[in-house]
């Protein structure tokens, strides 16, 4: 395969105009918002690992489907990309080069992750992690899989939510999840995204984490999608909690 999924061309003018209109909308209203929940109180604590939270929706935005999960690894910005093991369970990952066009979709980002993950029965994962915080975190929800895959020759076949069962805890983690066509060769993949903040406020002060993950099909999209949750989020969050902020 000639390209990652990650590796998509910057948006033409036009989508920048109407994406900087919906962000210049937006982005008192959230703010504002992300500065008055800072007193949200915080769900169970976790012995021996961290608390995130994780949610769907974009630009600050809370749904019912937000859940508290356990990880062993520290997501805040100021400890990524260094907290973020190359090993994890039976996956070895490695850095790939990074994008340029990364810097100018998400401004500089104060953390941008690009790793390939290899299991030793040939699966593959494609994993991005973007932050920010302030007013440039806002630019981590203009440019998504699903609008920059096809910018990159990947045909979006189907863009939904997904329910993944951890190996612990009374709720399920809901992700964005899609399957695209890669137009030179057919390769299909899976991808999923969804947004992690690391206090239950989801301040903008503080930041947010956009967590993408892709594996190329190799039976059908339902066996990746298991694999993904079964084998590689399980690595990444090992329990949810019963918190819910409604």
């Amino acid at each position: 395969m000639s390209a990652l999924p990650e590796a998509a061309r910057v948006p033409p003018d036009r989508r920048r105009l109407r994406l900087a209109a919906a962000a210049a909308a937006l982005l008192a209203v959230a703010a504002l918002f992300g500065r008055l929940r800072r007193d949200t109180p915080a769900p169970e604590t976790a012995p021996h690992g961290f608390v995130v939270f994780a949610d769907t929706a974009g630009w600050y935005r809370e749904t019912p489907a937000e859940v508290a999960l356990r990880t062993p690894i520290d997501f805040s910005l100021g400890s990524l990309p260094g907290s973020l093991p190359f090993s994890l369970g039976h996956w070895v990952g490695a850095d790939r080069p990074a994008d340029p066009a990364v810097a100018e979709w998400f401004r500089d980002p104060e953390v941008a992750i690009e790793r390939t993950y290899r299991r030793e029965d040939g699966e593959i994962v494609w994993m991005a992690a973007f932050g920010s915080r302030g007013d440039k975190s806002f630019h981590l929800f203009e440019h998504t899989p699903d609008t920059c895959y096809p910018l990159g020759g990947w045909a979006i076949d189907h863009l939904g939510t997904a329910r993944v069962d951890l190996r612990k805890g009374p709720r399920q983690l809901t992700v964005n999840q899609g399957v695209a066509t890669y137009e030179v060769d057919g390769t299909r993949m899976v991808f999923l995204y969804f947004y992690l903040w690391d206090q239950p406020g989801r301040s903008s002060d503080d930041g947010v984490l956009s967590l993408r993950i892709a594996s190329p099909v190799t039976v059908d999209p339902d066996t990746t999608l298991a694999m993904l949750a079964d084998d590689f989020l399980a690595q990444l969050f090992d329990t949810t909690f019963a918190w819910r902020r409604f």
